[in-house]
């Protein structure tokens, strides 16, 4: 069985996650246990040893916060929201702990949580693709502009307007 722990500065979406998380990894049949930790005034309540995966959700603007994410209702403002995820990422440096973080909107976080697990369990499949995990899509490659493409066809045409230009002028 798995043991993930799952960090986070107040009112990141660490419970919707693990909430999300517990759901995927029950559908797949995946052996793992996910824990919220709340670190205290930097306290980490983990050691190496601990925990087999440890995730930390990222710092967003406030559209990717959750409201019911911790027992406290009082809004953590960015400057104490910042303070605790320094705090939290030097205590897991100075632990020597591995971690992956966490970024985007709830969706995201959720895939790429389940696959930080996956890389942790190469031989189960991921979560079925419907509901909240979607297949990310690799990002468009950047295209440059023609003079850079270095197509050579592409480079001939250009090559060969510029001299008839050129011919033109003279």
């Amino acid at each position: 069985m798995l043991k993930i722990a799952l960090l986070g500065a107040p009112r990141t979406g660490k419970s919707l996650l693990a909430s999300a998380l517990n759901s995927a990894a029950n559908a797949s049949a995946w052996p793992a246990t996910i824990v919220v930790l709340q670190p205290q005034d930097a306290a980490l309540p983990v050691t190496p040893a601990d925990y087999d995966l440890v995730l930390l959700t990222g710092l967003e603007d406030a559209l990717c916060t959750s409201p019911s994410d911790d027992a406290q209702q009082t809004p953590a403002s960015p400057q104490a929201q910042q303070m605790a995820d320094t705090a939290i990422r030097a205590a897991l440096t100075s632990a020597k702990i591995s971690y992956r973080v966490l970024y985007g909107r709830s969706e995201e976080r959720l895939a790429q949580a389940c696959e930080a697990l996956q890389s942790l369990l190469p031989t189960l499949p991921m979560p079925a693709q419907s509901g909240p995990i979607r297949a990310r899509k690799k990002p468009t490659p950047w295209v440059w502009p023609c003079e850079k493409c270095s197509d050579p066809q592409c480079e001939h045409r250009l090559l060969t307007a510029l001299l008839a230009q050129r011919t033109r002028r003279a």
